[in-house]
């Protein structure tokens, strides 16, 4: 009976460790020290020898390395930002607050390798299958969960997938144009992956050029039916959604807020489409990043 491989507390067993490096803006994944060395399968030549149909030999590549190679590929494309390299979607993470999201999350799991392997058929309503917009105030954990999912997609399931913040996405554009670039030349990434995740939906002047960019990646997903992940501080209700203060005129010393929903911020047609593409998910809470100490002070009378 073969024993079992030691745990390894750097990478989980995943053979993959995720790291920083300095300066970087992303986490970095690479091959873990536990990986065995010789391989088992290729001795370390990074291909295997087997026949095909009429006896011959034929080299082809390392299914064992490949795999591991091709996850750290992944994960590094994902552009997981560096603060959330220990993002994962572990059950210690779990709680009243957002256990219907993890639910959620895992009914996704489950049914993406069948969505993916048939991306180019028409899905019955049987086989239905959606993203998700995870609404809520900030520090609520949508960051958090969603860098975990992306996580679980690349090094769990080698699914393809991308983090992006709306308004980095935003930032990138004005350089592209700069370098010449069109909008469809730096999008075109996002539309090749198998999930997009849009970090901050909403945020930002909300100009008509804004809500244009986010207009076209929205309609070429869903044209391609394909899954699209969203986290944003703007909810259908005015009651809970993110309110913002606005310049006032007149110098008073009274503040303005003004609070928008989500389909007031982004528009009808993007709201439209969202809402047939995804799950709309509320994660509400305190904020995780204020100290037990501030919250206590905030709520005394």
């Amino acid at each position: 009976m073969s024993k079992t491989a030691p745990d390894c507390l750097r990478c989980n067993n995943t053979r993959i460790f995720i790291s920083v490096r300095p300066r970087e803006r992303y986490a970095h994944a690479g091959l873990c020290d536990c990986i065995p060395s010789p391989c088992k399968t290729c001795k370390d030549t990074s291909f295997i020898v087997e026949q095909d149909s009429f006896q011959r030999d034929v080299a082809i590549v390392c299914p064992d390395c490949e795999q591991y190679k091709q996850k750290v590929q992944l994960y590094n494309n994902a552009r997981i930002p560096r603060r959330y390299l220990n993002s994962r979607l572990s059950p210690q993470n779990r709680n009243a607050e957002n256990e219907m999201v993890f639910d959620l999350l895992g009914s996704i799991f489950r049914l993406l390798p069948q969505r993916l392997s048939n991306r180019n058929l028409l899905q019955t309503d049987s086989e239905d299958l959606k993203g998700m917009v995870l609404m809520g105030p900030p520090g609520t954990g949508k960051t958090h969960l969603l860098t975990g999912f992306a996580y679980q997609c690349t090094i769990s399931h080698g699914i393809s997938c991308i983090f992006q913040s709306f308004a980095e996405l935003l930032s990138e554009l004005r350089q592209g144009y700069s370098d010449g670039k069109s909008d469809m030349e730096i999008i075109e990434p996002h539309l090749q992956t198998d999930i997009l995740i849009i970090d901050d939906m909403g945020k930002g002047r909300n100009s008509d050029w804004e809500l244009s960019i986010l207009d076209m990646l929205i309609s070429e997903r869903y044209n391609r039916n394909q899954i699209i992940m969203v986290s944003t501080n703007f909810t259908e209700s005015e009651k809970n959604t993110l309110k913002e203060k606005i310049r006032n005129r007149e110098k008073t010393e009274s503040e303005l807020f003004i609070a928008d929903t989500i389909r007031g911020r982004v528009g009808e047609r993007i709201h439209s489409r969202l809402k047939e593409m995804c799950y709309f998910e509320n994660l509400l809470g305190h904020d995780r990043r204020i100290g037990e100490d501030e919250l206590d002070e905030d709520g005394s009378e």
